[in-house]
């Protein structure tokens, strides 16, 4: 059934993505009580935050923005050839990890941060055997320091520029030198905008508020604890097959999945520093666990316990949706 659906590229496959993301972050979204969102990024609040009074068109847009991100981490693990093309797991799990918490389903900076994050990625890997990748290396800086802008805590992954460079044999100089420059001049454009216009809401000091902020009370629910069993244990046997596996892959691919397993090692820091929600910070890790989960659900032949195991991430998503508005 779940197997079968996503393990081939077909329309189906992106309908039946599209469906269920329409249905969770439009149609459960309004269902939910969200939670009292602010964000630290002033770029944020001043431009976006707007959008949270007209409700049904925060939705259509937040939605418009999952499903793309959905697509473009396939496009990422599919035509970085890190699973095989025939796959459209990565866009269905990615979905799943990200709608399982109640309450968080609304535009906030770290769902549209995570954009540039995911093209920074992109960009990272494909520079892998290309040679004078000077301009793919000044973009994957250039839009993680983007990613900054929009939540600053995200400024903890601003080594995934240095770690891809180290990891897809970009070596020479150069390259290092471009990458802090493109890093930096987001942030020069931005105080010479604010400087100009005399916006003292766009003042550095105003992006690095989150450092001084105390971090939420957050209280886990019975199903809460449930849910990261489950999560827990699925990641630990996904992770378990692919390092078995690891040696049976493509360098590129190899390499590939080192790169992304440092987003949940800069994870920890990231959630020490930053002063969101848990559900919220969960949302970067997404990334990774479902490029593994991709991988265990793609290679792996039990298709009765795949099933099993799909079907059960689906019950408690609803569940935990149906206990959160209850």
């Amino acid at each position: 059934m779940i197997v079968n659906l996503f393990r081939h590229t077909q329309a189906v496959s992106i309908l039946s993505v599209l469906v269920l993301c329409i249905f969770l972050w439009i149609g459960v979204s309004f269902q939910e009580s969200p939670l009292d969102y602010y964000s630290w990024s002033p770029i944020f609040n001043a431009l976006l935050s707007p959008i949270h009074k007209f409700i049904l068109l925060e939705k259509i847009l937040t939605t418009s923005l999952v499903f793309w991100q959905c697509m473009y981490l396939n496009k990422i693990i599919v035509g970085q050839k890190i699973t095989s093309k025939n796959s459209f797991y990565p866009a269905f799990f990615y979905l799943i990890l990200i709608s399982f918490w109640p309450n968080t389903l609304n535009l906030s900076s770290e769902l549209i941060a995570v954009s540039f994050i995911l093209i920074a990625l992109n960009k990272s890997i494909s520079t892998y055997l290309y040679r004078d990748a000077y301009s793919k290396n000044f973009k994957l800086s250039f839009y993680l320091s983007l990613a900054t802008l929009l939540h600053p805590p995200f400024f903890v992954f601003i080594p995934l520029a240095w770690i891809g460079m180290s990891i897809f044999s970009q070596g020479e100089w150069r390259h290092w030198v471009l990458s802090i420059i493109a890093i930096v001049s987001p942030w020069v454009i931005l105080v010479s905008f604010s400087t100009y216009f005399n916006i003292q809401q766009l003042e550095l000091s105003h992006f690095i508020t989150f450092l001084f902020a105390n971090d939420p009370t957050t209280t886990f629910t019975t199903m809460n604890v449930v849910t990261f069993v489950i999560l827990g244990s699925l990641f630990l046997i996904s992770f378990n097959e692919l390092v078995r596996s690891l040696n049976r892959k493509s360098i590129k691919a190899r390499k590939s999945y080192i790169y992304l397993l440092w987003i949940a090692v800069l994870f920890i820091p990231y959630s020490y520093l930053s002063p969101s929600s848990i559900w919220h910070e969960l949302l970067i890790v997404s990334i990774p666990f479902s490029t593994i989960l991709s991988n265990y659900f793609y290679y792996n032949k039990k298709s009765y316990w795949l099933n099993f195991s799909g079907i059960v991430l689906l019950i408690f998503l609803f569940i935990s949706h149906f206990c959160a508005s209850n």
